[in-house]
């Protein structure tokens, strides 16, 4: 005889896996690739945007800016301060 698993909790109370409780806009994504560039902190873009640190972090590995915020800095360094690169 085996154990059978029963789920106690309801469906209407299960999140599917590919729901994102925390998106961002992209409007928001632009301004932390700025922000990013411009060599500003993670708890400063957390406080700037109103979110987590973390929550920061988290918006740049999902979204996987990092190429973004280097050609960010690049057009910084270059002198193109209002140029910034298309979010897609």
């Amino acid at each position: 005889m085996s154990i059978v698993f029963k789920p106690k909790i309801g469906d209407h109370l299960r999140k599917s896996p590919d729901q994102r409780v925390d998106t961002f806009s992209k409007e928001e994504i632009a301004e932390v690739i700025q922000l990013r560039a411009k060599g500003t902190s993670y708890t400063e873009c957390g406080r700037i945007l109103s979110r987590a640190k973390g929550s920061i972090g988290s918006m740049i590995h999902y979204y996987d800016l990092k190429d973004e915020i280097a050609t960010a800095k690049e057009l910084i360094k270059s002198g193109d301060k209002h140029l910034t690169p298309m979010v897609q």
